[in-house]
């Protein structure tokens, strides 16, 4: 949902009615319409968004943005907007009843344009072998476990959204080569399990530390990471099953978070190993590894893995892939 859209909200007593800037996955209102919205003042608005970004509540510059606009003559402004999360943090210090109203016609007018965007691509993506209605169902599943306003949620709809988005060549480039899995790239460098076993180690003890572990953190059951690490290094005489960076890293993310080799922590450990492969091929990628994958995409990239079935397994290692530009030979 990049492209800007209008919904428009009346208040269930009818005081309200407001067009409403739908844009990157959230609402977004003017501190104008905050005001109509909240039947107060713009200055008190100013104050409260103040105090709100003062006290570190929320921060402004994922919360506000510039958006354009057009008066009614037909000129454009640029004016400040903010997110769903500063609009209910004024409401609630303003009108509680009125925030909660507009809370839940938001997370609604979300959902179903995130269903509608999908539904309008359907074709597009069927044509070049998306299985759509694994992707819908697994969206709408990861998005009701996780919440679509908290911080996974949205990183879950914008990763699925931007995989569909370039598939359908709506933002006009193309990155169709991250889907072909014959792309050979010679000199990878591998994993081993011990030094594998060596740096979850090291990450069970730094957690461990912080309060975010416990002693079963890591815990190795089976061979199932023996496994994940030796099987995205098999081949048949001198074809490589898995011939480039992007599907070793991909498989072995999808191996970690859906076996579950370990006895606890198998989505952040099945991260963490995916990265430290991709750092040790970082030569064979196009951009540095930070700028391919951030926190938030990777958080998303493990929950959507965890939430899919068996079935799902190749639309999964696409959808990971995707993100891994592999250098040009």
């Amino acid at each position: 949902m990049n492209d800007q859209q209008i919904q428009i909200f009346t208040s269930e007593d009818g005081q309200a009615h407001l067009e409403v800037t739908l844009e990157q996955e959230t609402v977004w209102l003017s501190q104008a319409q905050m005001a109509e919205l909240f039947s107060t003042k713009r200055p008190a608005i100013t104050k409260h968004l103040s105090n709100i970004y003062k006290s570190g509540e929320l921060d402004e510059d994922s919360t506000c943005s510039i958006l354009e606009h057009m008066a009614e003559h037909g000129q454009r402004y640029r004016t400040k907007h903010y997110n769903l999360d500063a609009i209910i943090s004024v409401g609630y210090r303003v009108s509680s009843k009125r925030a909660t109203q507009f809370r839940k016609w938001a997370t609604q007018v979300l959902k179903d344009h995130l269903v509608q965007g999908y539904t309008l691509n359907q074709r597009r993506l069927t044509e070049r072998g998306i299985e759509f209605e694994q992707a819908l169902t697994l969206l709408s599943r990861t998005l009701t476990n996780h919440g679509l306003v908290s911080t996974e949620g949205k990183a879950v709809a914008r990763v699925i959204s931007d995989y569909a988005r370039s598939w359908s060549l709506l933002q006009g480039y193309d990155e169709q080569q991250l889907t072909e899995l014959n792309i050979k790239q010679p000199g990878m460098h591998s994993l081993e399990l011990d030094e594998a076993l060596r740096a979850i180690g090291e990450l069970k003890q730094t957690l461990i530390a912080k309060g975010e572990a416990t002693e079963l953190f890591g815990q190795v059951r089976g061979d199932g990471l023996t496994s994940a690490l030796a099987t995205i290094e098999q081949g048949f005489g001198d074809e490589l099953f898995y011939p480039n960076v992007a599907t070793r890293a991909a498989h072995l993310l999808y191996f970690v978070v859906k076996n579950h080799p370990l006895a606890d922590g198998n989505k952040r450990c099945g991260s963490f190993l995916f990265l430290w492969y991709l750092r040790r091929n970082a030569s064979l990628l196009a951009r540095p590894v930070e700028q391919l994958i951030n926190d938030n995409t990777l958080v998303a990239l493990a929950l959507l893995v965890a939430e899919s079935l068996p079935d799902q397994k190749t639309l999964m290692i696409r959808l990971i892939e995707h993100f891994i530009l592999l250098k040009e030979s």
